[in-house]
């Protein structure tokens, strides 16, 4: 549901009329609310602040890595194409499982990197299309696989975060820290910060409520339950929804090719999830 839910992220980035940074502020900004309004009728868990100072550190941690990864993402949609930038930032999985393996401890077995296999080897397909090397776009290029890098030590670090605290205070604590380096960084580097139409307003508004209230916290909520190697593997049904999304919306193109490459990538999130139950 949290794959899905982020999925329309792309939507509502293209319908915003402020610049890409400011957009990511909007998204958690708006998001503030509806964590203090559902935990104060006690429809979500209630936000609990570290007792110790040194745990503060993993949530500065966590929403540095968030803000980085909205930051890159964004620019490396403007400076490359919309598929080559949605493919470099979903090699997220790679970095995690790395980062697990070295720093985590988690062992894999050979059915596993099967499964991992099945499921890179889906989103190419799926988004390696137009993959083609532009001088041009080489910026954008490298600014797609900083995008996984940031977002795959962001779900390392909250899936530690979830050991200890709940999902709500994981959200708004690394949140506060995420909203404060995006708010700095549009400010120093842009100039259209202020939505001017209705339509962009409704969308940075579903895009804090939709993509980042709902989304976000359900990714977050399940590391409490999967490792954070399976549960990343999950989150390639992203690229697959919002590759269905851009046709429904933007009347993008699908073909068998693409297709295929979603299959692929359901089979190795089920091999995954089997993996894991055993």
């Amino acid at each position: 549901m949290g794959a899905l839910m982020i999925a329309f992220s792309p939507i509502f980035v293209r319908l915003s009329d402020v610049d890409p940074i400011m957009t990511a502020f909007y998204r958690i900004f708006l998001s503030f609310p509806f964590f203090l309004l559902f935990s104060s009728f006690k429809v979500i868990e209630k936000i609990n602040f570290p007792v110790f100072k040194n745990e503060y550190l993993v949530f500065i941690l966590a929403g540095t890595f968030f803000s980085l990864d909205l930051i890159c993402w964004h620019w490396s949609i403007t400076l490359t194409t919309v598929s080559k930038a949605t493919f470099l930032s979903n090699l997220a999985p790679v970095i995690v499982i790395i980062f697990a393996f070295f720093i985590l401890k988690e062992k894999f077995s050979k059915f596993f990197l099967v499964a991992l296999a099945f499921s890179m080897g889906g989103m190419t397909l799926l988004l390696g299309e137009s993959f083609q090397f532009n001088k041009t776009q080489f910026l954008g290029d490298i600014l797609g696989v900083l995008t996984a890098i940031w977002y795959g030590c962001y779900i390392v670090s909250i899936s530690q975060l979830r050991k200890k605290y709940n999902s709500t205070s994981v959200m708004f604590i690394s949140g506060i820290i995420t909203a404060f380096i995006l708010l700095i960084a549009s400010l120093i580097f842009e100039e259209h910060l202020i939505p001017q139409t209705i339509i962009s307003i409704l969308a940075l508004f579903l895009l804090g409520f939709i993509c980042q209230f709902l989304g976000q916290s359900f990714i977050t909520h399940s590391l409490a339950f999967l490792p954070a190697s399976s549960s990343s593997l999950t989150l390639l049904i992203q690229p697959i929804a919002a590759t269905i999304l851009g046709y429904l919306f933007f009347q993008e193109t699908l073909n068998f090719i693409q297709f295929l490459g979603s299959i692929l990538i359901l089979i190795g999130i089920y091999l995954a999830q089997r993996t894991n139950e055993k």
